[in-house]
């Protein structure tokens, strides 16, 4: 998912454009500025969830190369070993 250049909206404007604010996070997600400084982004939630899985999948994905990296390096782990090194990683259920 590719979005345009973030929309940039300054903090006091969500007082008076709240409902538009909201609806352009449909398109894409919108920089919140304060005093002319970035103070945090605005995302729909289903944009936040897609990153959230998309995050979990290139982190399994660089765990399974590193596993191979591993074993050209002629390194080999048992199960137990790989269950335990996914936990630490966080990516068992």
């Amino acid at each position: 998912m590719s979005y345009p250049a973030m929309k940039t909206v300054p903090v006091t404007d969500l007082r008076t454009r709240q409902p538009e604010i909201f609806d352009g996070l449909k398109d894409a997600p919108i920089l919140l500025t304060r005093q002319g400084h970035g103070a945090g982004v605005l995302v729909h939630p289903d944009a936040w969830n897609q990153i959230v899985e998309d995050l979990r999948c290139y982190r399994r994905l660089a765990r399974i190369e590193r596993a191979r990296r591993d074993l050209d390096a002629g390194n080999a782990y048992t199960f137990e070993q790989v269950e335990v090194l996914l936990e630490a990683d966080g990516l068992l259920p």
